[in-house]
């Protein structure tokens, strides 16, 4: 009677062990589930302020607007996930992501090489060229590359516009350049005569002149050569996928469209 008993005992623990197992590999799951972003429900942006019209605050000096605000407000929606942006300076967004500090950039960032080695990109969402930018009665017009010979040229700091500016100054190029942490800085030294000539991606530059400096004009427009896509970190290919599969819909289905047509016409 004994050993029946101890038997009996033995199988309820076993049983209950089992049990107990079963519920901890659910449970696992449960969270792999969840930790397609760094917390749970909520998608993390890295992106930076002062890049009109993809992300900039509105005249009341806190709503943050534009065309990527509203896409990834849309992506989040799609993926029903809460956004949570980090206002960061350009310099240190792709550091920030490679540590995993958040979950992607969005942030009118061109794809390039460099960047296809760290990052997964998605397909491009906006399609850009190099332009340059003057005062509309000055005396400078820089028609072409070697018209900004001489002149103070600025260009916001590591960004595709900055790699053009050091490619012609490395081929022989002789021209005084201005780096700047965010592209308005620059325009504003160009309406005060500090600079003669921003080089500045096409997409942005004109909505910018257009909205704020009727005073400035574009006088070059190059070959499309850059192109806008959103940045994940390497190890998390579930969110990347999540995310492109979105934007896949988002143009199928005329959203992305009448964004385009709100913020850059």
């Amino acid at each position: 009677m004994k050993t029946n008993s101890n038997l009996y005992f033995r199988t309820i623990i076993f049983t209950a062990l089992v049990i107990f197992c079963f519920s901890l590999l659910s449970c696992e799951k449960k969270c792999c589930r969840r930790s397609i972003t760094n917390k749970p429900g909520v998608l993390t942006i890295g992106t930076e302020f002062g890049y009109p019209p993809f992300e900039y605050l509105a005249d009341d000096g806190k709503t943050l607007i534009g065309f990527d605000v509203d896409m990834w407000n849309e992506i989040c929606r799609r993926l029903n996930l809460k956004p949570r942006f980090y206002d960061t300076q350009w310099a240190g967004l792709f550091a920030a992501l490679e540590s995993n500090l958040y979950d992607c950039v969005i942030s009118a960032v061109t794809i390039t090489p460099e960047r296809k080695e760290k990052f997964l990109i998605t397909k491009p969402y906006i399609q850009n060229s190099q332009c340059f930018i003057v005062r509309r009665n000055g005396s400078v017009k820089a028609h072409e590359p070697e018209m900004l010979e001489g002149l103070k040229v600025a260009y916001q700091a590591e960004t595709v516009s900055d790699v053009f500016v050091t490619d012609l100054v490395e081929k022989g190029l002789k021209c005084e350049t201005f780096e700047y942490d965010k592209l308005l800085n620059a325009f504003d030294d160009l309406k005060f005569g500090r600079v003669d000539v921003v080089v500045a991606e096409s997409v942005a530059s004109r909505i910018i002149v257009k909205d704020n400096y009727s005073d400035f004009e574009i006088t070059f427009t190059g070959e499309a050569d850059a192109f806008f896509g959103i940045l994940v970190n390497r190890n998390n290919s579930e969110l990347f996928e999540k995310i492109q599969n979105t934007l896949d819909e988002m143009y199928a289905d005329g959203w992305m469209k009448e964004n385009e047509d709100k913020w850059l016409k």
